[in-house]
């Protein structure tokens, strides 16, 4: 109700002390990060038939597969990328 009032601007908006901010910021960064790596381990764990059969008719037509990244390594690099992110002191930094 509160939240509403204030965007309708028939109330002063709440301010937010900066350690609450930061800590809202970070929280979104993590459902962020979270989610995404989420939906690439899911696509890890049950990869996409086609491009198995992709793979599969170059193999037998004896040519060489496009280089692309593996869902694998796509996977690493999100984990990388969140690790940086959130630095060497969080959970997500250390692993």
């Amino acid at each position: 109700l509160q939240f509403t009032e204030e965007k309708l601007g028939q109330a002063e908006k709440t301010e937010l002390d900066a350690h609450f901010e930061n800590l809202l910021a970070r929280a979104d960064c993590t459902k962020n990060w979270t989610e995404k790596i989420l939906r690439q381990t899911e696509v890890l764990l049950q990869p996409n038939p086609s491009a198995r059969v992709e793979e599969f008719l170059y193999e037998k037509l004896d040519r060489k597969v496009p280089s692309r990244v593996t869902n694998g390594e796509l996977l690493a690099q999100y984990m990388t990328e969140a690790a940086n992110d959130f630095g060497p002191g969080t959970p997500y930094g250390k692993s």
